[in-house]
């Protein structure tokens, strides 16, 4: 048979090592781990390092600058075709990274990508501008004669389900244009 005791013992805390202790008189202090003895203590005003931090060396950084702007600064001839072309490095460099991009390399998207950004270039503006000049284009005839066929294709099927269908091909052009329009507006 065991007992039980009816209230849990609680522990006593342990005072922290940490604790700020007050400056006690020659006799009361105690010499140990982070109370050294008083005359090997820093002095008032006495630096605990008196020679210094270490000198760094000095940064290539600004070195480095300068010489890579000398090196992209730099004229080459390139040979297009039969054409040669004087360029700089840098210049170059630019058109092979628009070549590779254009090839599909997706590392020269993602470079191509992050350089546009950093300079500010907004790359979607050119086709944006290209999509709105062959949506406002007047269609070819080849194109008439496709959009002809589909609507008459559509309002023979309808025709048949409805009796009051009968409009002719450029009558449904003007209506789907029409609705084109609405879709716009909204």
């Amino acid at each position: 048979m065991t007992m039980r005791n009816p209230k849990p013992v609680r522990r006593q805390r342990i005072a922290s090592r940490n604790t700020f202790k007050p400056r006690a008189s020659n006799a009361d202090y105690r010499v140990g781990p982070g109370c050294p003895p008083r005359e090997h203590q820093f002095k008032p005003g006495q630096s605990g390092n008196p020679e210094g931090a270490r000198r760094r060396p000095p940064s290539i950084a600004p070195d480095l600058k300068v010489l890579l702007q000398a090196a992209l600064g730099k004229k080459i001839t390139l040979t297009i075709g039969d054409k040669e072309r004087i360029l700089t490095k840098a210049a170059a460099g630019i058109e092979q990274l628009v070549d590779q991009f254009a090839r599909g390399d997706r590392y020269a998207r993602r470079d191509l990508f992050d350089l546009a950004d950093k300079l500010g270039l907004d790359l979607g503006a050119s086709s944006k501008a290209a999509i709105e000049e062959l949506s406002g284009k007047a269609l070819t005839a080849n194109d008439e004669a496709l959009v002809a066929d589909f609507l008459k294709r559509h309002s023979t099927d309808k025709s048949n389900s409805d009796s009051n269908a009968q409009t002719s091909p450029d009558k449904m052009r003007e209506n789907l244009t029409m609705k084109g329009n609405r879709r716009d507006e909204t």
